[in-house]
């Protein structure tokens, strides 16, 4: 995973909604995964720093890849447990689980199509 270095340049602290949920004070510069720094250069208040003007202590870096790996395995294994809880699931329950992702289920197919809907609504976004 490679690393971004980032610049907050706003006036007022900042908590970022990525996965890492770094605070930024004004005049911050951080490394961030790419897929993060990509969310935040979005933004008027980010831009890219210089590797002279981080501001993270001797060892972030590793914190951070550490972290994320560990938040991305999280994800997965919340994922697969509940894609083993679909497979146990009524038509009810699916149409109430479905509900959650803001989805109508067509109660009228087949079991294993609205398991399939589902499945596919969990990969899409995730589990909730």
């Amino acid at each position: 995973m490679q690393l971004i270095a980032v610049k907050y340049q706003g006036r007022k602290r900042y908590r970022d909604r990525t996965p890492l949920r770094n605070e930024w004070e004004p005049g911050d510069a951080k490394r961030v995964p790419e897929r993060d720094a990509k969310t935040l250069l979005r933004f008027a208040e980010f831009s890219r720093a210089d590797e002279a003007d981080i501001t993270e202590q001797p060892g972030d870096a590793e914190a951070v890849i550490a972290a994320h790996a560990q938040r991305e395995q999280d994800e997965r294994t919340e994922t697969e447990s509940m894609l083993m809880l679909i497979d146990s699931m009524d038509k009810d329950a699916l149409e109430a689980y479905a509900l959650k992702y803001e989805v109508n289920l067509d109660k009228r197919r087949g079991l294993d199509k609205l398991r399939a809907e589902v499945v596919s609504l969990i990969e899409q976004f995730g589990a909730r």
